[in-house]
Order: C-alpha cells, then sequence, then structure tokens
C-alpha cells in the first residue's frame, strides 16, 4: 500500500505532463491556420508551401536520419510513399494556403475538424469497416454545425466560396493520406513513413513553382520568414513527434479528444493575433461539428459482438 501511495504522485504528475504536451502540440496545429493567414498576405500561396516544405523536410532528415539511412524500401512502397506525399503533402499545405487566401482561419480550422469523421468515412468504403447509427449521426450533426460556420447566421442563403472549397480539398487530401499511411504502418516506421512522405512531397510540388512565385518573396520582412521557418519546424517536425510519444503513452482515444480542442484554441489564437471576433453561430457551429465528431469518432465504429 504504501508503495502504491508513492507511485501515485509520479504517475500524476506524468499524465500532467503528457496532457501539457498534447495541449501544446494542439495549440500549435491551430496556430498554423493563423500563421499562415498572417503569410498569404504576402508570400504567394506556391511560394509559402515550397518554404513551409524546405523548412519541414530540412528538420525531418536531420532528426530522422538514423532511421533511414538503415531502412530498405521496396520499390512499390516507395510508390506509395510517393503517392501519399503529393496527396496528403504537397497538395494538402497548398490548398491550405489558397484556401486562406479567400476564408478566415478561424472558418478553416472549423471545416478542418471535420477530418477524422472524413477519415472515417473513407474506410468505411475502402476498407470496409462496419459502422454503428452513431457515425451517421455524428455526420449529419458535423453537417449541420458546417452550414452554422459558413452561412454566418445569412440564414438559407448557404454560399461556398474559394476558401471553403481549398479548405474541402485539404480535409479530403490529408484524410486520403492518413488511410494510406494507415496501411504503410503496417511495413514501415512512422517516422521513415513521415521522413519519406514529407520529401516525395516537396520533390514532386517542385514541378509547380514558378520562378515569379520566388522572386515575388525575395523582399519580404526578416521577421515573417522567421515565422515561417519557425512554425513549420515546430508544427511538422516537433510536434508531430511530441505527439506520436505522447498517444504511445496515454493512448490514441485520449490523445484524440485533444484534438477536438483545436478549434477553439484557434478562436482564442485568431482573437489575439488578429483581432478576429467569433460570431455566435458560428460558436454554435462548433459545438455542433465537435459533438459530431466526438460522436462518430468514438462511438460509431461497430464491433465484432455489437448489434447495433
Amino acid at each position: 500500500v504504501a508503495e502504491q501511495a508513492v507511485l501515485q504522485p509520479n504517475r500524476t504528475h506524468g499524465s500532467i505532463r503528457v496532457y501539457a504536451i498534447l495541449l501544446f502540440c494542439v495549440t500549435c496545429y491551430a496556430s498554423t491556420f493563423v500563421f499562415s493567414a498572417l503569410l498569404v498576405r504576402e508570400f504567394h500561396p506556391v511560394a509559402l508551401t515550397l518554404f513551409r516544405l524546405i523548412s519541414i523536410n530540412a528538420f525531418l532528415i536531420v532528426v530522422g536520419w538514423r532511421y533511414i539511412k538503415k531502412e530498405k524500401i521496396a520499390l512499390k512502397l516507395l510508390i506509395i510513399l510517393a503517392v501519399a506525399g503529393f496527396i496528403g503533402i504537397s497538395l494538402s499545405h497548398w490548398s491550405l494556403h489558397h484556401g486562406l487566401v479567400y476564408t478566415d482561419p478561424i472558418t478553416a480550422a472549423l471545416i478542418y475538424a471535420l477530418g477524422p469523421l472524413l477519415t472515417s468515412l473513407i474506410t468505411y468504403f475502402y476498407l470496409k469497416e462496419r459502422r454503428r447509427i452513431y457515425f451517421w449521426l455524428g455526420i449529419l450533426t458535423s453537417l449541420i454545425g458546417v452550414y452554422f460556420v459558413v452561412s454566418k447566421g445569412s440564414g438559407f442563403a448557404l454560399q461556398v466560396g474559394k476558401g471553403e472549397l481549398f479548405i474541402g480539398l485539404t480535409i479530403l487530401t490529408f484524410s486520403v493520406y492518413l488511410v494510406i499511411v494507415q496501411y504503410l504502418s503496417k511495413y514501415l516506421e512512422p517516422m521513415v513513413i513521415t521522413v519519406y512522405t514529407s520529401l516525395f512531397g516537396l520533390l514532386l510540388f517542385f514541378p509547380f513553382v514558378r520562378i515569379e512565385h520566388i522572386q515575388t518573396s525575395l523582399n519580404i520582412d526578416i521577421k515573417l520568414w522567421v515565422l515561417l521557418i519557425v512554425s513549420a519546424i515546430v508544427t511538422n517536425g516537433l510536434c508531430t513527434m511530441l505527439w506520436n510519444g505522447a498517444v504511445r503513452q496515454v493512448g490514441a482515444a485520449t490523445s484524440s479528444l485533444f484534438i477536438n480542442v483545436e478549434p477553439f484554441a484557434a478562436m482564442i489564437i485568431g482573437y489575439i493575433i488578429l483581432h478576429q471576433i467569433v460570431q455566435p453561430i458560428q460558436l454554435i457551429g462548433s459545438i455542433f461539428i465537435i459533438a459530431g465528431v466526438i460522436m462518430g469518432t468514438r462511438f460509431g465504429k461497430k464491433s465484432k459482438t455489437s448489434h447495433i
């Protein structure tokens, strides 16, 4: 009993530390929408995507070199890694940056929160995973939330602009990427997948870059360059490793709950940095979206013994 009493505070302290790491990562993920919205005011979306991918790859190659140098990968898996990199890294970043030219970061973050549900929907059709009625109710609830967010209180006059469509493409491409990664994880270590998909994402993006995209970035304030590089490395490099480490300690189910905090974190950061005030209808929509995601992802998967 005495030994358990000694161990309990240590476990509690360890849990608080892990939860703090998860909250830090979610805050960084949320800041991506706000910082990218700032950066696209000066950088062309293509140039921003290119420089961000270069920064991410520089960090990942340094950190992950010891993992990839000893890994021999079959040609089939290399092709799949390349496809995943182009879809989930190149297209996902490009569409996000283009979307933020036309829509605000809070709307983008709220629409992006549909990602887990969209991934589950893809696995339903592609992997034939069984779903309960809660999954479909979750999708309906989230779509109602998206309607509130996009309409912004304009009644039934729903107007979906370029920004919302680009953000929709972002979550679609990243959801497809996650499904491919789920397949690749049967054969490769997570760090190997992360490094190779990021590298392929950069290499396959080069053909879409034009010299004028680069030229427009040469005279941009050095502070914005620092913001671009640091945010890319912290969010897509450091936080990826911290998140994976936390998941191993508390499990995927617990860590996934923190993802639902991301839209609210984006609202707070957006208010602090951009002075963007969240409309009441957007707040209501965010509650619907998060409730739908939790309902669909946590209660929507049908177990082998379930008859519901």
